[in-house]
């Protein structure tokens, strides 16, 4: 089991407190979603693999990326979301 966490920011360094992340394993099936903690953190403790987080939050900002997990290296992932479509 590798731990992999990070922090979800909206504009560089405020955390996105109503920020979701779902979790999504390699053939895109949503395997978890959790909402961060009041400092915009996140934990999930995988399998080696490659997972995909897709994050917004309350306000329309967003953000998706691939991280590529090994066994027994856990793993720091920030994420800083965009602005939605339109901006604010």
């Amino acid at each position: 089991m590798t731990t992999l966490s990070g922090r979800i920011t909206v504009h560089g360094e405020k955390p996105a407190l109503t920020a979701t992340v779902e979790l999504q394993n390699s053939t895109g099936d949503v395997v978890d979603q959790v909402q961060v903690k009041d400092d915009g953190s996140y934990t999930y403790h995988l399998s080696a693999g490659t997972w995909t987080l897709n994050v917004w939050d309350a306000h329309g900002h967003r953000g998706k990326a691939q991280v590529e997990v090994a066994e027994g290296d856990d793993q720091t992932f920030d994420l800083d979301l965009e602005e939605p479509e339109g901006g604010h």
